[in-house]
């Protein structure tokens, strides 16, 4: 296998079973906006309806879990110190609606991630590539109120974190235009996922969009629990389940605050939205950090095609895991702490 299409397959979910698309005419609805319910806690522990919630939907939210770091600045200062030409400029928020891509070429995209559909994933491969720097993994993915978190859902000990997947942000769509949101799942073997809010986001602001319940109703498809693996022969069935999903699920999208935290079943449907900012009134950048954890003290492997092996790839924190076991009709929380 060439290098060029390894790294494609490798960093942009090409050709694993469970990217398989979905029809073109599969209808997509619009997303609510959710609200969270009464028993939503901002603290560090986990209630018991909060864990309830987690298994039923597939997430929670805890509002304000790091609002006491000033981390996000220097989000903010690390997206305009990388953005990799100047047809994107801090101070002029109209040449954020729709930024050209065609200045973002495969050698500027192995370097500061990809831009695609208005979506920028601020990413780069290597032990010290952009993802590791500490204000994104000690400050924000291996805070203690973090952890706390991981560890009430999943138990403990947690791995400490390496590196955040990356810095991702929606820019602003022009006033009415069109477009499909990109539904998908991912195929790493985390045990519990997170998104760290980044930016002041609105309703329809490009927020983080989920399908709840559809972690449940995929689980069975997978080789294991957590890991990574599909069968091939799986993936007709499996995308038929991503399609029903969409005709029958309502989709909901998060607004939120710097500091603000979703805790996601990575085996969801999931997709960034549409940022329609600017049709309502000033353009604004949707920013989020994803996280990845797993439990601590487990034998660990990588997928010989899907890494995330020794280039450190974005899901250097998910790799899979021996002792995992193939899914059955009731063990889906059997090593949860919940």
């Amino acid at each position: 296998m060439s290098a060029a299409p390894k790294y494609r397959k490798a960093d942009y979910n090409k050709g694993h079973p469970a990217t398989l698309p979905i029809a073109e005419d599969t209808p997509l609805a619009d997303p609510t906006t959710f609200v969270d319910p009464e028993y939503f806690t901002p603290d560090s522990s986990v209630n018991t309806e909060e864990a309830e919630h987690f298994k039923r939907e597939g997430f929670i939210v805890k509002r304000g879990l790091l609002s006491g770091t000033n981390a996000f600045t220097e989000v903010t200062d690390h997206i305009w110190r990388h953005v990799p030409d100047e047809t994107i400029r801090p101070n002029d928020t109209n040449t954020w609606i729709d930024p050209a891509t065609d200045q973002w070429t495969e050698s500027v995209s192995l370097r500061v991630g990809l831009l695609a559909r208005n979506n920028w994933k601020l990413r780069s491969k290597g032990p010290d590539g952009i993802g590791t720097e500490s204000f994104l993994t000690d400050q924000m993915a291996n805070h203690t109120n973090m952890r706390q978190v991981v560890e009430a859902l999943i138990g403990g000990p947690v791995q400490p974190s390496h590196r955040v997947r990356g810095i991702y942000c929606v820019f602003p769509s022009a006033p009415g235009t069109t477009g499909r949101y990109n539904v998908h799942i991912d195929y790493i073997s985390s045990h519990v996922a997170a998104m760290i809010i980044g930016s002041e986001i609105a309703p329809r602001g490009g927020g983080f969009m989920f399908w709840p319940g559809s972690h449940s109703v995929l689980h069975p498809y997978w080789q294991t629990v957590h890991g990574s693996g599909m069968a091939v022969e799986h993936s007709e069935a499996f995308r038929t389940a991503k399609e029903n999903i969409l005709r029958d699920t309502m989709p909901i999208e998060f607004t939120g605050s710097p500091g603000d935290v979703i805790f996601w079943h990575p085996r969801a449907l999931h997709s960034a939205g549409i940022n329609r900012s600017a049709e309502y009134g000033p353009p604004a950048i949707r920013i989020i950090i994803p996280c990845d954890f797993q439990r601590a003290g487990q034998s660990y492997f990588d997928d010989p095609d899907y890494g995330p092996g020794e280039e450190f790839q974005w899901w250097i924190d998910s790799r899979n895991v021996v002792e995992d076991v193939h899914p059955t009709e009731d063990n889906m929380w059997d090593d949860w702490a919940i």
